[in-house]
This record gives structure tokens, C-alpha cells and sequence, in this order.
């Protein structure tokens, strides 16, 4: 048999043609049929007639709510109702709390590597909780790699004035903090910095789905997200009363301060409102989340799904 679209010889026994995908079957039934009613001559459609094949239609996008499809919506009220219900279970806030622990460290790290110092995030086993190891000499090498990297990352913006003011920006708050003041607090707070930018990305992530390939990753990342806030919260929380949790929190680390104690001496302000600051910081955290979500296709960090469509 000759195929009627693309003429390749087949068998006649063959469902659809193996070179353009045709089913025969299809194309038979309506050049076998005869004269239509009313009219006269041969079949309505010409031997050797292909009918088209149906256009392929996209499945239609899932509904939204102010911007965010129902399962990022879904998958957000899962992770939070995880976070506040877990909160209520020390022990297994305990089990997690090592990762919080890390977050935090690596804020640090990040930091220390922006101002030109090596370092790296650790766990502290003899004092409790982490560390972050550093020589604290400032390397002029890695400093001037962030400022190339800045200088490639402006030409490849070159083209989008609003990523070129935000660099700019970037440029001169880094100018103006360096070797300074500044400086020092950036380190010092840049543990609890960490914490708020991990959390804000899990959330996005699980908001989005973005660069998630299973759909239960979602809600595990709205959980995580909402744990690590809820720790930042709850430590700031405490440090507002004469509780224990504060007495411990002043005693510091093995000779050192604790972060917020430091920030506080730094910026001459009451460990209470250092507590407070950080308190709104983890609260602001989820409101810029779920807009950056919502924003998600004029940022470009959309899921594969919404990729395809």
C-alpha cells in the first residue's frame, strides 16, 4: 500500500504509516464512503484525500489566586500547617534544628567570603550549635573576583537599566561598608541574614514548584521554609522577657557574644529592639515570598509545567 500523505510503500496489514504517522484506518473510512445524499457522482472526498490531523492543544494553565496557582497555594498551607504544629513538639524541632544551624553558618561564610575573607560553615560540638571558621585575613584576590564577577554580570545586563540601577546600588552600599563598620555588621548579622534568604527561596520554591521535579517537594520546602522563620521568631521572642532562654542567649559561646548581642553593641541599641528587628525581618520575609511568586513570570523563575505552556 502507498501511503496517501507522505507515499511510502507499507503493508496492507499496518495500522499507520511508520514514516509520517497516519493510521489508515482513518483515511479509509471516509474516502469509502459513497455519493452523500442528494447528490450525484463518485464520494464526496477525492481518492487518495489525507484528512488533517488535530492540532495539538496545550493543557490549559491551573487556576490562580493573586498570582499563585491553587497547588502553590496548597502546597504553602501544608508546610505551614506542618511548621506551627511541629513548633509545639520541642523534640522534633531538636532533630531539625541542625539544619537551621547550617543555614546559619553559611550566611555567615557567604559574607565573609564577600569581603575578601576564606571561611567556612561548621558544627560547633563543644560549645553547641555551629561555627564558622575563618583566619579572618582578607584576601585582595577574592575581592577583586567579586568585582569582576560584578563587571561581567553589568554586561550581560547591559540591556535592563532596572538590574543595572539594583547593581550599581549593590556596587556603592559594598563600597561604603567596606573595611568599616559596616563591614563588621554585615558578619556579625549575617548568620540570621542566611536564615531569612534560605527561608524566603524554599518558600518560593514551594509556592512555584520551581526547580522542583517531584510534586511533593513543594510542600516540604514551605515546611522548612516556615520552620527556619519560626525559629528566628521564637529566639527573638525570647529575648524580650527575663526568661531563660535570654540568660543562656547573653552567657554566649565559648568567650564570644552571641550574633544579636554583638549587633546590638554595634549599633548601640537594647538587645530588646535588636530582638525586635529581627523579629519583623523573618515576619516580612513571607509577605515578599508570596509577592516574588506572584511575580514569578516577570522574574523568570517560573516550574518547568509553566515552562512548557
Amino acid at each position: 500500500m502507498t501511503c496517501p500523505r507522505c507515499s511510502v510503500q507499507t503493508d496492507d496489514a499496518v495500522i499507520d504509516c511508520p514514516a509520517c504517522g497516519i493510521i489508515f484506518a482513518k483515511w479509509r473510512a471516509p474516502a469509502a464512503v459513497g455519493p452523500q445524499s442528494g447528490t450525484t457522482g463518485t464520494s464526496a472526498r477525492p481518492v487518495g484525500f489525507a484528512p488533517p490531523l488535530p492540532a495539538f492543544r496545550s493543557p490549559p494553565p491551573p487556576p490562580e489566586t493573586l498570582g499563585i496557582t491553587h497547588p502553590g497555594w496548597k502546597a504553602g498551607a501544608i508546610g505551614f500547617g506542618m511548621a506551627v504544629a511541629l513548633t509545639f513538639f520541642p523534640f522534633l524541632s531538636f532533630i531539625l534544628s541542625p539544619l537551621t544551624t547550617m543555614v546559619h553558618e553559611i550566611g555567615h561564610t557567604v559574607v565573609l567570603w564577600l569581603f575578601g575573607y576564606s571561611a567556612i560553615p561548621a558544627f560547633d560540638f563543644g560549645n553547641g550549635g555551629g561555627v564558622t571558621m575563618s583566619d579572618l585575613e582578607r584576601s585582595v584576590l577574592i575581592v577583586w573576583a567579586w568585582v569582576a564577577g560584578w563587571l561581567i554580570l553589568a554586561w550581560w545586563q547591559k540591556e535592563k537599566p532596572g538590574v543595572l540601577i539594583a547593581l550599581a546600588g549593590a556596587a556603592v552600599g559594598y563600597f561604603l561598608m567596606y573595611n568599616g563598620t559596616g563591614e563588621v555588621l554585615a558578619i556579625t548579622l549575617g548568620g540570621h541574614g542566611g536564615e531569612i534568604a534560605f527561608a524566603a527561596l524554599f518558600l518560593y520554591r514551594g509556592l512555584t514548584g520551581w526547580g522542583c521535579k517531584v510534586e511533593a517537594e513543594r510542600p516540604l520546602y514551605a515546611f522548612l521554609a516556615f520552620m527556619i522563620l519560626f525559629a528566628g521568631i521564637r529566639l527573638g521572642n525570647s529575648l524580650l522577657g527575663p526568661t531563660i532562654e535570654r540568660t543562656w542567649y547573653l552567657q554566649g559561646k565559648g568567650g564570644i557574644d552571641n550574633d544579636l548581642v554583638t549587633g546590638a553593641q554595634i549599633l548601640s541599641w537594647r538587645l530588646e529592639g535588636m530582638a525586635r528587628f529581627l523579629m519583623a525581618v523573618e515576619l516580612l520575609a513571607i509577605p515578599a515570598a508570596f509577592w516574588a511568586a506572584s511575580m514569578r513570570k516577570h522574574i523568570g523563575a517560573v516550574s518547568e509545567a509553566e515552562e512548557e505552556v
